[in-house]
C-alpha cells in the first residue's frame, strides 16, 4: 500500500511538473536584430501591450525597446508587434525611489532623471508576463493586461519615498500635440496623448488606480513643477506622484486606455480592473493565453523547435487589436463610431493576408468574423474605404494595393459564419476601383491606368509589384463573384487578374515594368537602383514568382514545369552582390531568395507546382533551420504582427496555403513529429510524421484518413472536417511521388493566349531631356503606327479636339507639352507630359557641364553626381532614380562650364516628403571663380522652416547678380535636426537634390 502511494504521488509530482504550450513561449524571440517584437505583456488581440518602452533611436525601436538595451526609460501600454514601422508607445509609467521629478534624463546618464539601468539576468518574458529589476532603485516591476488595461506591480525592495511618473509625452516617432494630466482624488488619475504618426492624428485616453493612495502629486510642463494645481493641458504635461513605502513593500497600479474618450477609459477599467487584483488579471492574462496555445498541440525533434513554434503561436495571435471600447464606441479616421460587434485595427494585411488570416480561418473563425466585419465596417459604417496598413484606426498607406479583399474573400468562400456576404462583397467592389491611397513610400498608386491597362504602366513607382499584387487581389473578388452568382463581375475581375502576363519577359524570366508607350526600360539586376524604382524593397525575385493564382499559366509561359524549376533553382544559386543600397525590409537570403521580404513566401512551394516537390521539401526545412531560432535574434526580419511566424507554423506541419481563397493548402515538408489541431467544431486534424529527424527531409509517401494521397495538396475541407495526415520520411528525395500535373490544384494549361492590347500606346518625344537653348524641335511618334496624336502647348489637357500631330513642333520658350494618342477600337492613351526649360546650362559646349562632388551621393543617385546635370528632371517619387541623395554631408559641388560664362541665376529642385524624412534644404550659398582658385561668394539664401508634413517638389533659385565665370561652387546645406513637431524630431533627414541648372 504504502509501496502504491509512492508511485502515485511520484505520478501526481510529474504531471504537476509537465511543460504546459504557455511554458516553451519566449516573447524575447524576436526582440534582438531586425524582429521589432516587444517582450511585454498582452492578451491575444487586445488593445493594450504594456512593455518596457525607449525612445525611437533607429529602425531597430520599432517596438520600443531592443535588445541591445541596457537601460530602461519606462513601461508604455501600447506598442506595435513586429512591425516595420514605428508608432504608439502610449501612457509611459515609470517607479522610481528619491526625489520626484518627470525628467527622464538621458540613456548616457540615467541618474540625471527617472530612467534606470537593469540587466537581462533580471528580466523575464513570459506570455501575459513581463518583470525586470530596475537596478538604480532596486525595483522589482511585473506586468500583466486585460484586453483595455495593464496591471503594474512594483515591489520597492528600500524604504522610504517611491514615486511613479507619468509621462504622456512619450512616443515612438510621433508628433506630440497635446498632453493632459488630471489627479483624482487620493489615489486615481487620468490623461491623454494627442499625437500624430502612423496612426494618424489621435486620442488615447487614460484612467488609472493604485492600490494604496499617494502622499503628495507634482504637476509638470517642459519638466517644470506647476504648484497649486490638479489639472493641466499642455504639449508637454506630465505627473508623479509619491508614496512613502516600507521595505519590499508592494503597489499595484491598473491603467486603462479608450481611444474615443475619458468615459471609455473609465467604463474599460470598471469592466476589467475595478475589482481585479495583479494576480488575478495574471491568471485571465494566462488562462487567455493557454486557450489560444493550446489548439494546436505538437511533438518536436527538440524542446528548441516547440519553443519556436509555440512563439510562433503567441506572435499571431496578439494582432490585430482591439479598437472599440467595452461600450462599443471606436474611432476611425478621427471620427468617433458604435457598433455592437467589436471592432479591431493594427491591420498589416499586406503582410498577413499571405498566411495568418488563413491560418485564422482554421483555428480561429470567430475571431475571423470579426476581424472581417470590423474590416467590411470601414466602409458601411464610417464611410471611408479598406485600409491597407491600418493602425489605431487610421490608414497609413505605408504599403500597395487594396490587400484586404483577400482575408475578406477567403472568409466568404470558406463559408466562415457570422459575415454578411454581400455586404462584403460590395466593400471588395468598391476598394478595387477606389483611385485615392497613395503610398508616401511607393508613388502614386496607378488606379487610374489599372481599371484600363489591367497593368500598373513602368512610369509608376513599384509598378510590377502593384500589378502582380492586384491581379491576385482581382482573383479572388472574381472568385467571391462566382460563389454569389455575379457572372459579369466574374469574368471582369478574372480578365483583369491576368494583366501581369503583358510584363513578362521570356528571355530573363522576370516580370519587368511596362512603359505606357509599350516599351519595356533596361532594369539591371547588377544594382539596387534600378529594382527600387519597380518592384517594392527591390524584390524583383520575389514579384517575377508572385503570381499563386495563375501558377499553372505562367509556367507555361516559361515553356513549361521543367523550365519554370530551373528559374527557381537560378534564383537559389544566384549569389552576385549588388550595387547600391540594399532596402532593410529584404532578408534572411538563400541566393536571391529573402524569405524576410513576405512577397516570396510562396516560392518555396512553388516547385511542387514545377513537379519536383522534392526541392520544395529540401527547401522549407532550410528556411526552418536558418531563419528561425530560440534566441533574441530568432527571426530574420520584422515578425509583422503575425505573418513570419503563421509561415512557419504551416510549414513546420508539413503545408501552406500559397494561394488564400483556392481552398487547397500545398503539401511541404514537416518538422514537427506530430500535431494535432483543435478546431473549433470540436473535430481534431492530426499530422502524423514516421521517421522523422533532422535529416529525414524527404517525403516517402503520404496518407490521409488511411488512403494514399498522390497528390501534393489538400483540402480546406479535409481539415475541417476532422482527420488524419500520416508522412512518411526518408533521407533522399522521391522523384516519383506527385510529379504529375493532376497533383497539383488547377487544370492542365497547354497555350497561354497573346495578351491583346487595351490601350493605345502612350505618345513619347524625340527629346528625352528637358533642358533647351535658344530654341527646340520636336517630334512626337507613337509605337501603334496608325494612331493619331493630338497635343497642346499650354498646359491643359488634349482630346479629340486638340491640335493634330504632323511633321514636328518648334518651341522657343519654356514649355509644358502635353499628347495623347488616339485609335479605334483601343482606350485612348495616357497623356504624354514633358518639360520643357530654356536654360544657360543647354547652350554651353559640348561635354559641358561637368561637375566634381566633394562628397559622393548616399543611397540614392550616381556617385558621381553626374545626375546632378544630366537635363533630366526627376518626379516627386524618391525612389524614381534621378534623385540625389545626402545625409551625413551637405551637397557640395563645383560645375564647370567649360568657359567664361555670364551668370545671373543658379536654380536646383529639392524633394520634400517630410513623410519618409526627407527634408528640403536649410540654406545655398553659391560662389564664382574664373580660375578653380580664387572664390568670390556671389548669393546665399535661406528657407523658411517646415510647418507640417508635406510631399512636393521645390524649386530654389540663387539670384547672384550678372558675374562672369567658368566656375560655380554650390554648398546646399542639410536642413538638420528634423523639428519638434515630427515624429524623428533632432534625427538628421535626406537631402535630395535634382538637376542643378543656370540662367543668364
Amino acid at each position: 500500500m504504502k509501496h502504491y502511494i509512492t508511485i502515485l504521488l511520484m505520478l501526481l509530482i510529474l504531471g504537476c511538473n509537465k511543460k504546459e504550450n504557455i511554458d516553451y513561449v519566449d516573447p524575447m524571440i524576436g526582440t534582438n536584430g531586425i524582429g521589432h517584437t516587444f517582450p511585454g505583456a498582452t492578451t491575444p488581440f487586445g488593445m493594450v501591450q504594456l512593455s518596457p518602452s525607449n525612445e525611437f533611436k533607429n529602425w531597430n525601436w520599432c517596438s520600443g525597446y531592443h535588445y541591445s538595451d541596457q537601460i530602461i526609460k519606462g513601461f508604455a501600454h501600447t506598442h506595435f508587434s513586429g512591425a516595420g514601422l514605428a508608432g504608439l508607445g502610449d501612457i509611459l509609467v515609470m517607479p522610481t525611489m528619491g526625489d520626484p521629478t518627470t525628467n527622464s534624463g538621458t540613456e548616457e546618464a540615467p541618474e540625471t532623471g527617472y530612467r534606470s539601468r537593469f540587466s537581462h539576468d533580471k528580466e523575464d518574458a513570459k506570455a501575459g508576463y513581463y518583470s525586470v529589476t530596475l537596478l538604480d532603485d532596486n525595483i522589482d516591476v511585473e506586468l500583466t493586461a486585460s484586453p483595455r488595461v495593464g496591471f503594474h506591480k512594483y515591489t520597492f525592495h528600500n524604504s522610504g519615498e517611491a514615486n511613479v511618473v507619468f509621462d504622456p509625452t512619450h512616443h515612438l516617432m510621433e508628433t506630440i500635440f497635446g498632453t493632459s494630466v488630471e489627479i483624482i482624488g487620493d489615489n486615481a488619475i487620468r490623461g491623454y496623448k494627442k499625437a500624430n504618426g502612423e496612426a494618424g492624428k489621435r486620442t488615447v485616453y487614460f484612467y488609472a488606480e493604485f492600490s494604496k493612495p499617494f502622499n503628495q502629486y507634482l504637476i509638470t510642463n517642459e519638466d517644470q513643477p506647476k504648484k497649486g494645481i490638479s489639472k493641466f493641458e499642455e504639449e508637454r504635461a506630465k505627473a508623479v506622484v509619491t508614496f512613502d513605502v516600507k521595505s519590499d513593500e508592494q503597489l499595484e497600479l491598473k491603467v486603462a486606455i479608450s481611444n474615443v474618450s475619458f468615459e471609455g477609459a473609465k467604463k474599460n477599467f470598471d469592466a476589467e480592473a475595478k475589482t481585479t487584483s495583479f494576480d488575478q488579471a495574471l491568471v485571465a492574462a494566462q488562462n487567455a493565453w493557454r486557450e489560444k496555445l493550446n489548439k494546436i498541440e505538437i511533438e518536436t525533434i527538440d524542446e528548441d523547435d516547440k519553443v519556436v513554434f509555440m512563439t510562433g503561436m503567441y506572435h499571431s495571435f496578439i494582432s490585430p487589436n482591439l479598437l472599440s471600447d467595452v461600450d462599443g464606441n471606436f474611432v476611425v479616421e478621427g471620427k468617433k463610431y458604435h457598433t455592437d460587434y467589436p471592432q479591431y485595427s493594427n491591420y498589416s494585411t499586406w503582410d498577413t493576408f499571405r498566411a495568418l488570416h488563413p491560418l485564422f480561418t482554421i483555428i480561429e473563425k470567430e475571431k475571423t468574423a470579426e476581424f472581417v466585419n470590423s474590416l467590411v465596417s470601414r466602409k458601411t459604417v464610417s464611410d471611408v474605404e479598406l485600409p491597407i496598413w491600418e493602425a489605431v484606426g487610421h490608414d497609413n498607406i505605408c504599403m500597395i494595393g487594396y490587400n484586404t479583399v483577400s482575408p475578406i474573400a477567403d472568409a466568404i468562400l470558406k463559408d466562415i459564419p457570422g459575415i454578411n456576404q454581400q455586404e462584403a462583397y460590395q466593400t471588395m467592389l468598391s476598394a478595387s476601383n477606389y483611385l485615392g491611397k497613395h503610398s508616401p513610400n511607393y508613388d502614386v498608386n496607378g488606379m487610374d491606368d489599372y481599371l484600363k491597362f489591367y497593368y500598373v504602366p513602368g512610369e509608376i513607382g513599384s509598378s510590377v509589384s502593384k500589378t502582380t499584387e492586384q491581379n491576385y487581389y482581382d482573383w479572388t473578388i472574381a472568385q467571391v463573384a462566382h460563389k454569389l452568382g455575379d457572372s459579369k463581375n466574374e469574368q471582369l475581375y478574372l480578365d483583369r487578374s491576368k494583366g501581369y502576363r503583358a510584363l513578362f519577359d521570356k528571355k530573363s524570366g522576370y516580370l519587368l515594368p511596362k512603359m505606357s508607350d509599350g516599351t519595356v526600360p533596361n532594369v539591371s539586376t547588377d544594382t539596387w537602383d534600378d529594382l527600387v524604382k519597380n518592384y517594392v524593397s527591390g524584390n524583383i525575385w520575389a514579384y517575377s514568382m508572385y503570381v499563386p493564382h495563375d501558377v499553372k499559366a505562367y509556367m507555361q509561359m516559361f515553356g513549361g514545369p521543367k523550365k519554370f524549376a530551373q528559374k527557381i533553382d537560378s534564383i537559389l544559386a544566384d549569389t552576385t552582390t549588388l550595387g547600391g543600397a540594399q532596402h532593410v525590409d529584404i532578408s534572411g537570403f538563400i541566393g536571391k531568395y529573402g524569405h524576410g521580404d513576405e512577397p516570396g513566401h510562396q516560392i518555396p512551394y512553388f516547385y511542387v507546382f514545377a513537379q519536383e516537390p522534392w526541392k520544395t521539401q529540401e527547401l522549407v526545412h532550410q528556411v526552418m533551420d536558418e531563419f528561425y531560432h530560440n534566441d533574441p535574434d530568432g527571426l530574420v526580419n520584422n515578425e509583422d504582427l503575425g505573418q513570419m511566424s503563421a509561415w512557419y507554423i504551416f510549414s513546420a506541419m508539413g503545408f501552406y496555403p500559397v494561394t488564400p481563397g483556392d481552398m487547397n493548402y500545398i503539401i511541404g515538408s514537416p518538422k514537427v513529429k506530430a500535431a494535432k489541431i483543435k478546431l473549433e467544431n470540436g473535430k481534431t486534424f492530426s499530422v502524423k510524421v514516421n521517421n522523422a529527424s533532422d535529416k529525414n527531409v524527404y517525403i516517402q509517401s503520404v496518407s490521409l484518413n488511411g488512403k494514399q494521397l498522390d497528390r501534393a495538396y489538400i483540402q480546406h475541407h479535409e481539415i475541417m472536417d476532422g482527420g488524419e495526415l500520416v508522412f512518411e520520411m526518408q533521407a533522399t528525395p522521391n522523384k516519383t511521388w506527385a510529379t504529375s500535373n493532376e497533383a497539383t490544384p488547377g487544370e492542365k494549361i497547354t497555350s497561354v493566349p497573346e495578351v491583346a492590347q487595351r490601350v493605345t500606346n502612350t505618345p513619347y518625344s524625340s527629346n528625352a531631356e528637358n533642358f533647351f537653348g535658344a530654341s527646340l524641335p520636336i517630334k512626337l511618334f507613337c509605337n501603334n503606327t496608325d494612331a493619331i496624336i493630338r497635343y497642346t502647348l499650354d498646359g491643359s489637357e488634349p482630346n479629340a479636339k486638340s491640335k493634330k500631330y504632323t511633321n514636328g513642333i518648334q518651341i522657343y520658350k519654356s514649355t509644358t507639352l502635353k499628347a495623347k494618342a488616339f485609335k479605334e477600337g483601343l482606350i485612348e492613351s495616357k497623356t504624354f507630359e514633358h518639360q520643357y526649360i530654356k536654360t544657360q546650362s543647354a547652350r554651353l559646349g559640348k561635354g559641358y557641364p561637368k561637375i566634381n562632388l566633394s562628397h559622393e551621393t548616399e543611397d540614392y543617385g550616381k556617385t558621381d553626381g553626374s545626375q546632378l546635370i544630366d537635363q533630366k528632371l526627376a518626379s516627386d517619387a524618391f525612389a524614381d532614380g534621378h534623385w540625389n541623395g545626402f545625409i551625413k554631408n551637405n551637397l557640395e559641388a563645383v560645375i564647370d562650364l567649360g568657359k567664361t560664362t555670364n551668370i545671373k541665376q543658379v536654380k536646383y529642385n529639392t524633394l520634400s516628403n517630410t513623410y519618409v524624412w526627407i527634408f528640403p534644404p536649410k540654406a545655398t550659398t553659391v560662389w564664382v571663380s574664373t580660375n578653380k582658385k580664387n572664390w568670390k561668394k556671389v548669393g546665399y539664401a535661406k528657407y523658411e522652416n517646415v510647418l507640417e508634413h508635406e510631399h512636393k517638389i521645390i524649386t530654389n533659385s540663387v539670384n547672384i547678380g550678372h558675374q562672369n565665370a567658368r566656375y560655380i561652387k554650390i554648398e546646399i546645406e542639410n536642413y538638420g535636426g528634423m523639428p519638434k513637431w515630427h515624429g524623428g524630431a533632432g534625427q538628421t533627414p535626406f537631402l535630395m537634390i535634382d538637376e542643378i541648372y543656370l540662367n543668364e
